[in-house]
């Protein structure tokens, strides 16, 4: 498909297959950079480790042990890299008290909005595109 949008030079044709392969190609990128964007560190039985490569942030998620559901509590590790069952209330109240739980929090949303927003962006240009192309196209 990508060497019949190349090949398609006529009139504006052309300027809409740039955008078009453009588009292909920076989705290919925001995906691939979706699915790089968590490393998966080491884990025990009640605790899940992970690292946020785009916020350069460490992060957990606790299965309490005798819980009723298989639902985990998620939260950044802050100023350490390991956290045990005694610690965590302390640990979070602490954290939640000084604000940084919050910016992290923040912080992890917004990337992740940011991200969720050229995703669509990008989709919605290239279904425009396609569209206009196509149109184009059958006009001739």
């Amino acid at each position: 498909m990508l060497v019949l949008l190349v090949v398609q030079h006529k009139d504006g044709v052309y300027l809409n297959n740039k955008k078009l392969i453009f588009s292909v190609f920076t989705l290919c990128i925001l995906v691939i950079l979706g699915f790089l964007r968590w490393d998966n560190l080491e884990s025990s039985a009640d605790f899940h480790y992970k690292y946020d490569r785009w916020a350069g942030q460490k992060w957990v998620d606790f299965y309490p042990p005798l819980a009723a559901s298989s639902n985990s509590m998620e939260f950044p590790l802050i100023y350490r890299d390991e956290i045990n069952q005694n610690d965590i209330n302390k640990y979070l109240g602490k954290q939640a008290l000084s604000g940084e739980l919050v910016n992290k929090w923040i912080e992890r949303t917004k990337l992740t909005d940011g991200y969720i927003g050229l995703l669509t962006l990008n989709i919605l240009v290239l279904i425009y595109s396609s569209i206009k192309l196509f149109i184009l196209r059958d006009k001739k």
